[in-house]
């Protein structure tokens, strides 16, 4: 296995330990072990574990812009985009556990920071993107201001899915997501455009999945 395949591997496994449990209590020791590599090999491409969170972020973020890009830009219908859209978003953030949050906000308020700006500049350039899109297709009301959807849905996203809040309540950030889609585009969608968007993400079998 050649070196990018093994730091690939280390970034991988310790995202997948971090976003579950946080990084603070997990030893790089530990993930050595888990990975049956050699502490010699752990730290020639991590000499610290502040380095493979630095890392995991910047692995993560481009996953995510890169994802979210090929979803926009597929052939699909504007319904069906946006829905596998926020729906890939929701997973994202459902990974991500309040101890990793906790931890990023004591022990890396930096990388916190970046990664907060990241989500709200992204989330804000997408979401304009699409609304614009589905105002030209005809799929929003006529009567819908866009700016004031975008303020909406972005505020509603960043208030249901910060940690405090979800711990706090038996729902998931998938199911938060999910939620928050449903309320605003029942509210602004065309009829036509809300029984095609009910249609592939809300079938009658999944009613009770629903937020009560």
């Amino acid at each position: 296995m050649n070196e990018n395949n093994i730091r690939q591997r280390i970034i991988e496994a310790g995202r997948e330990r971090f976003f579950a449990t946080g990084f603070s209590k997990v030893t790089m020791d530990e993930l050595v072990g888990e990975l049956g590599i050699s502490k010699k090999t752990m730290y020639k491409h991590f000499p610290s574990k502040d380095e493979l969170v630095d890392a995991i972020t910047d692995w993560q973020m481009i996953h995510v812009a890169s994802r979210v890009k090929e979803i926009v830009n597929s052939p699909i219908g504007f319904i069906e985009r946006n829905h596998n859209l926020w729906s890939f978003i929701g997973e994202m953030y459902s990974r991500i556990s309040k101890q990793y949050r906790d931890d990023m906000r004591r022990f890396r308020p930096d990388l916190w920071k970046r990664i907060e700006e990241f989500g709200r500049e992204r989330l804000f350039d997408t979401a304009t993107k699409l609304i614009d899109e589905g105002i030209k297709v005809g799929v929003f009301r006529k009567d819908v201001n866009k700016d004031i959807l975008v303020i909406i849905y972005v505020s509603a996203v960043q208030a249901v899915l910060n940690a405090e809040v979800l711990s706090q309540h038996s729902f998931s950030a998938k199911e938060a997501f999910d939620e928050i889609l449903r309320v605003v585009f029942d509210g602004t969608l065309t009829d036509d455009a809300r029984r095609e968007y009910r249609a592939i993400c809300c079938p009658p079998d999944k009613d009770e999945t629903r937020l009560k």
